[in-house]
């Protein structure tokens, strides 16, 4: 059975990719390369892995379920997403993420949770922009007195959910889209 893994995300627009890629050369100027240095700007929002029909080359449960969902997809508004500064994550004693953050206004809260009721995700979502991901504490250290100093605000308007996929347990694939849900042309 082939398996493919698939990245249901939301893409910033260009400029913000292109900020954030700045953020990443400089940290590789610093600490070389690390993992996620060449990935493109995005908020995460959910991951599965599905088997693959062999005959039409097309996902068993992932093409039923967002089919099923399109249309709950389509209400939900358009919302402006705000980053403000920089923070991080803790991956044990010996590794963190630093990201850029985003303003968790009620409404903006409010708006991922009606994303995570429509994708039917049960898990604790924490919507950010990944700048390092799962370096060493010694890389983080150098870092992030850099990042604690640098002021990054920044304005987008969220204005679908962008599926990715890749081939399961293949290094050499690279995401490439698979499907573009659109939200609601209001805005909230």
């Amino acid at each position: 059975m082939d398996y493919k893994d698939y990245l249901t995300i939301i893409s910033p627009p260009e400029r913000v990719d292109n900020k954030i890629n700045l953020f990443k050369r400089a940290c590789g100027n610093k600490i070389g390369k690390y993992p996620s240095m060449y990935a493109k700007a995005h908020i995460s929002v959910d991951f599965i892995r599905d088997s693959i029909d062999q005959q039409s080359k097309k996902p068993l449960i992932l093409k039923t379920f967002y089919e099923l969902i399109d249309f709950k997809i389509r209400t939900i508004p358009v919302h402006e997403l705000k980053i403000n500064g920089f923070d991080f994550f803790c991956h044990g004693p010996n590794f963190r993420t630093i990201y850029a953050s985003l303003e968790m206004d009620v409404k903006t809260e409010h708006w991922f949770e009606i994303i995570k009721q429509a994708l039917r995700i049960n898990k604790r979502l924490k919507p950010h922009i990944t700048v390092t991901r799962k370096i060493p504490t010694d890389f983080f250290n150098t870092l992030w007195p850099y990042f604690q100093n640098t002021e990054y605000k920044d304005s987008f308007e969220a204005d679908s959910l962008l599926v990715l996929e890749k081939e399961s347990g293949n290094p050499f694939d690279r995401y490439k889209e698979y499907k573009k849900l659109p939200f609601a042309k209001k805005t909230i």
